[in-house]
């Protein structure tokens, strides 16, 4: 009977730990990544979020009728950015950035999944999506 408890407590292990293997998604299922929906835009730099599994930044955008829209702006994670040249504070509070990557998110939500970003200096940070 011990045996089977010990199997049972294993193998109940084993899914536990296998689960957050289905929390990481696949960009094509949240974002349209073919290449007629890259988009391109300029906005003001909101909010930074630098942590697993990856990294957000928020930039506000005005629309074509003047109204302002908040983006969620999704990235790689924080240590391949890193090794790309990023660093938390790279994209300060208020900071004007043009970022160029996939929209629309799926669910009409303003998100993009992060291509590059293009600072007002001119200096490029690529997420490494393309």
């Amino acid at each position: 009977m011990s045996s089977v408890r010990i199997s049972l407590v294993l193998g109940l292990g084993v899914v536990l730990m296998s689960l957050p293997l289905f929390a990481h998604h696949n960009a094509a299922t949240v974002y349209n990544v073919a290449d007629d929906a890259e988009v391109s835009m300029t906005g003001t730099v909101t909010k930074m979020e630098w942590m697993n599994p990856h990294i957000h930044f928020y930039i506000d955008v005005t629309d074509e009728n003047g109204n302002v829209v908040n983006y969620a702006v999704e990235g790689g994670t924080p240590n391949s950015l890193y090794r790309r040249g990023w660093r938390k504070d790279v994209l300060p509070i208020g900071s004007v950035v043009t970022i160029e990557g996939a929209a629309p998110s799926r669910n009409g939500s303003p998100r993009v999944h992060l291509g590059s970003v293009t600072m007002e200096d001119g200096r490029q940070l690529f997420s490494g999506r393309n």
